[in-house]
């Protein structure tokens, strides 16, 4: 009887493969190719906007979106230009995909027609055991390639047994090409509404309830403000979303309000690139934000907040690199002196920074190269003759 059952759930494996295998033949007669990017929160769309950006000027793909029906996810849809294009995770499940992309594998969603599936990391701060998560639920089996935004992720997981070697793709993280690439600009601070004869600090905690902005976020921008500086607070997505699960019942933007005019901007966007680009210092606790910020090689405070190592689980190699590469205060007292330094000599700690940059970004500039290169050979397409920023400022 056991033999018999056994038989039969091989044939019908097999039966699914076949019908999948012809699904996905037929839908490729016109001769292109569908793509679904699943997304829990802006900042994942943001990770991988500038893949999106290219794919999206390929006429031969269509992209669709999914995601939870969250008011700030939607204004990022918007924002991106794909609110048209999306659709509910029901009715994703039995559309025909070719290629599926989410860069957060957290109650992704579940697929029946689709051929492969590709995952991206949102974070490289080494919190939440994510940098080899062996006891997390991740489900890391469904995907045909993972694509690491460093070689010490990618060979932890390989060697946990997480991801097979096959399919740990070393790609680096696309959102910071960017800001590797030297795009400075023109100033931004008048762009964003801000005095543009005051220098600019962005206030950038990560997200948990031992957070520096829970355990001192107010004083934090006072002192920044009083110190003669424009003061951009860029929250974690999550300090934003209404479920007191996240924010311990705080509405940050109403609490916040009080400071608005033309020198305190609370970020809107999940995208932090233009608030980053507009900023000369850095305040965070530990986020991947600061190691962006080290990409950019502006100076870096790390305000300290207690029992944040312990409640973010955070990988201790991680906290030391980026306290390497910033200087370490615990008030806002300390905090002022440490911003008024840091605009005097800007260049101080710039080795460091380095250092800290290349420790989790593997070559910053190239990612989004190397990361479209995958998507097409995965959708098995030549790829596109879309310029990167890389590709023009080597030129």
């Amino acid at each position: 009887m056991a033999a018999s059952s056994s038989l039969g759930r091989t044939l019908a494996r097999r039966v699914a493969l076949g019908v999948r295998r012809v699904d996905q033949a037929v839908g490729r007669l016109a001769g292109g190719r569908r793509i679904l990017v699943e997304a829990r929160t802006p900042l994942n769309l943001a990770v991988i906007r500038p893949v999106l950006d290219r794919l999206r000027s390929d006429p031969r793909i269509r992209l669709q979106f999914t995601g939870s029906d969250r008011a700030d996810l939607r204004a990022a849809f918007e924002e991106l230009g794909v609110a048209g294009s999306v659709i509910g995770r029901d009715e994703a499940t039995w559309t025909r995909f070719d290629l599926y992309v989410n860069t957060d594998p957290w109650e992704a969603v579940a697929l029946r027609r689709v051929s492969r599936q590709l995952n991206f990391f949102h974070g490289v701060a080494g919190k939440y055991d994510l940098d080899c998560p062996a006891d997390l639920p991740l489900g890391f089996d469904r995907y045909d390639a993972v694509a690491f935004p460093n070689g010490r992720r990618r060979d932890s997981y390989v060697e946990a047994g997480i991801v097979p070697a096959d399919r740990a793709r070393l790609i680096g993280y696309p959102k910071i090409d960017v800001l590797a690439n030297g795009r400075d600009g023109p100033r931004h601070e008048a762009r964003l509404g801000l005095d543009p004869a005051r220098p600019t600090v962005i206030f950038a905690p990560t997200f948990s309830h031992a957070s520096a902005l829970n355990h001192a976020g107010e004083a934090i921008i006072e002192a920044l403000l009083a110190g003669g500086c424009n003061v951009i607070a860029k929250l974690h997505d999550r300090a934003l979303d209404p479920d007191p699960r996240y924010t311990g019942g705080v509405n940050w933007p109403e609490r916040l309000g009080r400071y608005a005019g033309p020198h305190f901007l609370l970020a809107a966007s999940g995208d932090s690139t233009p608030f980053v680009l507009a900023s000369d210092v850095m305040v965070t606790d530990h986020s991947s934000i600061g190691f962006e910020f080290c990409v950019l090689d502006r100076p870096l405070v790390v305000y300290d907040a207690p029992g944040l190592v312990e409640t973010a689980r955070i990988n201790p190699e991680k906290v030391a690199l980026l306290r390497s590469a910033a200087a370490v205060v615990g008030d806002a007292a300390a905090l002022a002196d440490a911003v008024r330094e840091a605009l005097v000599s800007p260049r101080t700690r710039a080795e460091q920074r380095a250092r800290a940059a290349s420790g989790v970004f593997y070559q910053p500039g190239g990612a989004t190269a190397r990361a479209l290169q995958l998507v097409y050979e995965l959708i098995e397409l030549p790829a596109a003759a879309v310029e990167t920023a890389a590709d023009a400022r080597a030129a």
